[in-house]
């Protein structure tokens, strides 16, 4: 084990994000980072995790094999998975809104 190495979160610790507002997602893709969406939400059930932005559906992953790990700033969440519907692997991270 290192210095900064952490237990990286499950399926079953997935819950933990239910409800989280968001300021923006990105989606990576190798090198590049793209922004899919603004301003909304994650919801979390028995078989999926869903991550509303501008109203609409943006991601929608599996959480069979989904591997979810905060970020050391504690504003946001690594999240690899498969899509839902597709099945094929995505790399996302979420940024978290601040409730001041």
């Amino acid at each position: 084990m290192g210095l900064f190495s952490r237990k990286k979160n499950t399926a079953s610790d997935a819950a933990q994000y239910n409800n989280k507002r968001i300021v923006y997602v990105v989606e990576r893709k190798g090198p590049e980072e793209t922004v899919i969406g603004r301003v909304g939400g994650i919801s979390v059930d028995d078989e999926k995790l869903v991550v509303m932005c501008d109203g609409h559906e943006t991601v929608r992953l599996s959480l069979d094999g989904i591997i979810c790990a905060e970020l050391m700033s504690r504003n946001g969440a690594d999240i690899k998975g498969k899509d839902f519907d597709s099945g094929a692997q995505r790399h996302i991270v979420v940024h978290y809104a601040s409730l001041r």
